[in-house]
């Protein structure tokens, strides 16, 4: 099963994509701004950056959210999550 989600990040941590009790392939467009990703304690100085307009696939497994978080304001983060 498939899913697509927009996300409005901001500077406190959030789940973007929720666990699941199955793997998932998570796809990630940030549409504004500078946006982090990780795990329950990302932040700024440990997530994965993406950068306006970068997009990335990730796979989360299997009892794993995703989280994402700004260093400033709110960007838009786009996500398309397919239950492997």
């Amino acid at each position: 099963m498939a899913s697509s989600a927009q996300a409005t990040v901001t500077t406190t941590a959030a789940v973007v994509v929720p666990a699941s009790p199955f793997d998932q392939t998570v796809l990630l467009h940030s549409g504004s701004g500078i946006v982090y990703v990780g795990d329950a304690s990302v932040t700024s100085s440990n997530g994965y950056r993406l950068d306006n307009g970068d997009k990335i696939v990730l796979p989360v497994g299997d009892h794993e959210a995703l989280y994402a978080v700004t260093s400033s304001g709110t960007a838009v983060l786009y996500i398309y999550i397919n239950v492997n």
